[in-house]
């Protein structure tokens, strides 16, 4: 179940940084986008605490911060066709590295 509040935690954060993304394109897209970002990332910490309850905190934020991060950057350049360099691909795998190293690394 972590792994499922760790998926919808991580896609609404990515949905909220796509939108405040939409939202800078025209002046008048910023108000709506600001609210509508503000309405998935914030509501995506409902996830979050869920995480916290259910396993070690540290590693649920962790996992969540990452996750968050690298779904993020992912959704944003699919989106808006950012092309990322082949160092940008290689600094996500090494976060994604990091990600399966902090969980590894827990005390049970």
């Amino acid at each position: 179940m972590n792994a499922i509040w760790l998926a919808i935690f991580c896609c609404m954060q990515a949905l909220a940084q796509v939108i405040f993304k939409f939202g800078s394109t025209a002046p008048p897209r910023w108000l709506p986008c600001f609210i509508g970002g503000n309405v998935f990332g914030a509501s995506s910490i409902w996830f979050l605490m869920l995480m916290y309850k259910a396993m070690n905190p540290n590693v649920a934020l962790g996992l969540a911060s990452a996750g968050a991060f690298l779904s993020a950057q992912a959704a944003v350049a699919i989106v808006f066709r950012s092309h990322l360099s082949a160092q940008q691909y290689v600094a996500m795998f090494a976060v994604a590295i990091g990600m399966w190293l902090f969980t590894s690394a827990t005390k049970t």
